[in-house]
C-alpha cells in the first residue's frame, strides 16, 4: 500500500511539476495560456495508481497537490509535494507518504518530462514493511492543455524494509488528472 502510495503521489507530483518544470531556456506554468502561473498544483489519480512490488500488486486512489515554488530562466518548473495521499488501497495493504519531496517539469519540446527527489513512501502489510525513495527519479511525462494529465510510469528505488520486499526497485504506474489549475500549460520561452 505504501509503494502505491508514494507511486501515485509520486506521479501526481511530477505530472504537477512537469506542468511547471523546465531547464531550457525559461519554462513556466501557464494558465490560461500566455499567463504566468504559480498557485498549487491538485492532481488525482485516473482510477487507481498502481505499485508493483515482489510481494504484491497493490492499488490505491491517489492525490497529490504542491505549489510552483520555482520556474523561469535556467530553473525547471518546480515545487515541494505537501500532500501525497493514498487510500483505500488493495489486498489490505496500508500505503503512506512519509515524504513528499520535490517535483521538477521540464519541457523538452515534443516532451514534458515530471522528475522527483526526496519522496519516501512506505507500503505496509502483516507486519512486513517496504520503504521506497526518489533521487532525480523520472516518474512520468506531462501532457498540457485544459485538464492536463500526468501519466507515471517510473522505477522507485528500493530504500530500507524487509528482505521480501527485495532489493530493487519498485514499479509505478497510473494516470493522473490535473484539478486545479483547470489548464495547465508548460511553455518554454
Amino acid at each position: 500500500m505504501k509503494h502505491v502510495k508514494i507511486l501515485g503521489l509520486l506521479a501526481v507530483a511530477a505530472a504537477a511539476l512537469m506542468a511547471f518544470a523546465g531547464t531550457a531556456s525559461a519554462d513556466t506554468a501557464t494558465s490560461p495560456a500566455g499567463t504566468t502561473y504559480t498557485g498549487k498544483i491538485t492532481a488525482t489519480a485516473e482510477g487507481h495508481a498502481v505499485l508493483h512490488n515482489p510481494i504484491a500488486k497493490i492499488e490505491c486512489a491517489s492525490t497529490v497537490s504542491g505549489p510552483i515554488t520555482s520556474h523561469g530562466v535556467g530553473k525547471p518548473v518546480g515545487g515541494t509535494i505537501e500532500t501525497l495521499d493514498f487510500t483505500a488501497c488493495t489486498n489490505e495493504w496500508h500505503v503512506t507518504s512519509v515524504s513528499g519531496g520535490t517535483l521538477s517539469v521540464n519541457n523538452e519540446g515534443a516532451t514534458t518530462t515530471v522528475t522527483s527527489s526526496g519522496a519516501t513512501v512506505e507500503s505496509t502489510r502483516a507486519g512486513i514493511t517496504c520503504r521506497y525513495a526518489t533521487n532525480n527519479t523520472k516518474v512520468g511525462t506531462l501532457t498540457s492543455g485544459t485538464t492536463a494529465t500526468m501519466t507515471i510510469s517510473a522505477a522507485i528505488p528500493f530504500h530500507s524494509g524487509s528482505f521480501l520486499c527485495g532489493s530493487g526497485a519498485t514499479t509505478w504506474t497510473g494516470s493522473y488528472i490535473v484539478n486545479t489549475p483547470d489548464t495547465l500549460i508548460i511553455d518554454n520561452n
